[in-house]
């Protein structure tokens, strides 16, 4: 049945892992639904242009038919028990052309906005995707370590008790050995709780099926260092990252909606033509069957207790406030590359020494191995020998998951939209 399980499992890599979570993710569907939402409003607000067309139909019951009685005896019908009547009327906004086309303008600007934010959704989630991944890699790593830990542990314990029945080894050091052995088990079980815990994650991430069993690949991508100019990379961030973006059109929409603001102050003004018609309706006294007229129709609100001045004023005040955040926003951008760009270089850097490490405490162990058997060396300095190889690989582990984190983490800094580790796009050094 193992065989089988494992034979089953889905071998995930990190760019699987990425692709799956930009396409299945739930936030990344609430943003396109957005970004749909806001094409169709914009079509809606062009619309506002051109003429508009109403029709109208009005149908009235009475209790009796009205006449005029003749003295001869005869009458005239002025108004039937049912009437019914209904017109057609078309009116072009004049005044409102101003308004309704600067309505479409920020409608425009709003499907900007929501594409930004379509696109800072897709990134955030794929970002967060290859993070969950390293994340799980390392926890997965760290597993495998503990449990070489472990299992050297119980061999040391095994062979203390030998050495022991020889007459070579005191209760004491067997005691060392069996602390040893209860702790490395407490870190297996650690391991293992960390490691189901970062799995669960990233199962949520790239919304993976209950009954899918995951594996994950299992050599992290190299990367191929290109140099770039740190003060490149913080204009490549300003033009490309969503957020500097979506800052700008910010600017640009409180732009509108102050115009929209002064539009209020406006008269509405109108042509329309209009056609009436009686259906079934006697035209007495001179009323006609049917009517076609057409003029200019002006609504002023000459009196609305201020709230048009209110609104104004609110508009001047979200501006400023768009522009703050316009400057914040920029801010934040240059910072988050020096940030990235510098914990990306400690990364490396820990990333060197880690390798170095590891090969030093392995063979350190390997001669501490033979100096114990030797009786050189106590059981304390064996263990603490162990323990300092098991350290050392899993802070190597920890340093090549950190490397790419920050490596990704400086491409989202600069403005990708997708994690990328066939080449680094990391700046050069400079000054402050």
């Amino acid at each position: 049945m193992w065989a089988q399980d494992a034979a089953n499992q889905k071998i995930l890599t990190l760019q699987e892992a990425v692709n799956r979570a930009v396409t299945s993710n739930p936030n990344v569907s609430q943003a396109q639904a957005e970004m749909d939402a806001a094409t169709e409003r914009k079509r809606g607000a062009w619309t506002n242009i051109g003429p508009r067309a109403s029709a109208t139909y009005r149908e009235a019951h009475f209790a009796e038919e009205q006449r005029i009685p003749f003295p001869e005896g005869s009458s005239t019908l002025i108004r039937p028990e049912v009437t019914k009547s209904g017109s057609l009327t078309i009116a072009q906004p004049v005044t409102g052309l101003y308004a309704a086309v600067q309505y479409g303008r920020f409608s425009n600007m709003q499907q900007d906005f929501s594409f930004e934010s379509l696109r800072q959704a897709k990134r955030d989630v794929a970002f967060q995707a290859a993070e969950a991944f390293l994340n799980a890699y390392q926890a997965q790593e760290q597993l495998e370590i503990t449990a070489a830990s472990l299992n050297a542990a119980k061999r040391q314990y095994e062979d203390a008790l030998a050495i022991q029945r020889v007459g070579r080894l005191s209760q004491g050091d067997v005691l060392k050995f069996q602390l040893a052995l209860s702790q490395a088990e407490t870190r297996a079980a650690q391991a293992r709780t960390t490691k189901e815990v970062a799995f669960a994650i990233l199962r949520q991430m790239i919304q993976a099926k209950d009954d899918e069993a995951l594996a994950l690949e299992q050599n992290l991508p190299k990367l191929e260092e290109e140099t770039v100019d740190i003060q490149k990379g913080i204009e490549q961030a300003l033009a490309q990252r969503p957020e500097s973006k979506k800052a700008e059109l910010g600017t640009e929409l409180a732009d509108y909606n102050k115009d929209l603001a002064y539009a209020q102050f406006i008269p509405s003004v109108n042509v329309f033509k209009t056609w009436d018609r009686n259906f079934g309706e006697v035209g007495g006294l001179g009323g006609e069957k049917e009517s076609t007229y057409y003029g200019i129709s002006v609504t002023w609100d000459i009196w609305s207790n201020g709230s048009s001045i209110f609104a104004v004023r609110e508009a001047i005040a979200n501006k400023e406030k768009a522009e703050a955040t316009r400057v914040s926003a920029t801010d934040n951008v240059k910072l988050d590359v020096i940030q990235a760009w510098q914990n990306f270089q400690a990364a490396k850097q820990s990333l060197k020494f880690a390798q170095t490490g590891v090969t030093q405490a392995e063979e350190a162990y390997r001669i501490d191995q033979t100096r114990f058997k030797n009786g050189q060396i106590s059981a304390t300095d064996l263990i603490f020998s162990e323990s300092a190889m098991s350290t050392a690989q899993g802070t190597r582990v920890s340093a090549e998951t950190q490397y790419l984190l920050w490596h990704f983490r400086l491409q989202r800094s600069m403005g990708k939209d997708l994690p990328q580790a066939q080449a680094s796009q990391a700046p050069a050094q400079t000054a402050s």
